[in-house]
């Protein structure tokens, strides 16, 4: 983990994709001094499920996988963050735990929030409360569809579901180069590794998918959508 120079928001050309936005001048000028830039590795850990966390983060460039940690060092992913989006909450009214992992998938840079900065400018300014709320909610929204999903649908559809997730929220494109390897696509599916591989290399022999080395692309996205809604 690398620390780079202070970020200078107001001339950021993606300022208004940022949560902070909405913050007036003199916000903004005193979570500039309580913030910093850092660069991650693919592989690196920016937050471990189980921990406490004195930082939000927040995407800059890159992905990263939010996952929950099982037994057996078993994995879920919930979620792919791209820029520019919060890497998960910790519970940062609640001791400020954490009840996930992150990692980057590629190489990565995230602004880093000091905890109590920021609980510092919800607390002063009840108006940023609804945009806090509406967040924490799309957040578990997302997860509790991920879940349920899991639970009740065939290993076939969740493959499908995985596949149609790259394609529509990650990627925007059925053509792509897979930043994942298919270790993390059997944790976003929720299975094994085998059956992962099992179930793609039939898609492939289908002509639904077509893979080669990391690049993949969704021949046939109505059947994945049929498999998805069907499973």
């Amino acid at each position: 983990m690398n620390t780079l120079e202070g970020i200078r928001c107001h001339s950021c050309s993606n300022k208004s994709l940022c949560f902070f936005s909405t913050l007036s001048e003199e916000e903004s000028a005193f979570l500039a001094h309580h913030k910093r830039e850092v660069t991650y590795k693919a592989g690196e850990t920016l937050y471990k499920q189980g921990t406490s966390s004195q930082y939000l983060i927040f995407l800059l460039s890159g992905m990263a996988k939010v996952f929950i940690e099982g037994d057996d060092r078993k994995a879920f992913i919930l979620q792919l963050v791209k820029p520019f989006a919060f890497l998960d909450f910790p519970a940062i009214f609640d001791k400020d735990q954490l009840y996930r992992s992150s990692v980057a998938v590629v190489d990565s840079t995230a602004c880093l929030v000091d905890i109590d900065a920021f609980k510092s400018i919800i607390l002063s300014n009840k108006t940023h409360l609804p945009n806090l709320i509406r967040y924490f909610n799309q957040i578990q929204h997302h997860y509790t569809s991920r879940l349920v999903n899991v639970l009740y649908k065939n290993m076939e559809a969740r493959i499908a579901d995985a596949l149609l997730y790259l394609v529509n929220e990650v990627y925007y494109n059925r053509s792509f180069r897979l930043d994942l390897s298919r270790k993390d696509l059997a944790e976003l599916a929720g299975m094994s590794k085998e059956s992962t591989s099992r179930i793609l290399t039939q898609l492939k022999d289908q002509e639904i998918i077509r893979v080669k080395g990391k690049q993949m692309e969704v021949l046939d996205k109505k059947y994945l959508e049929q498999l998805s809604k069907l499973g």
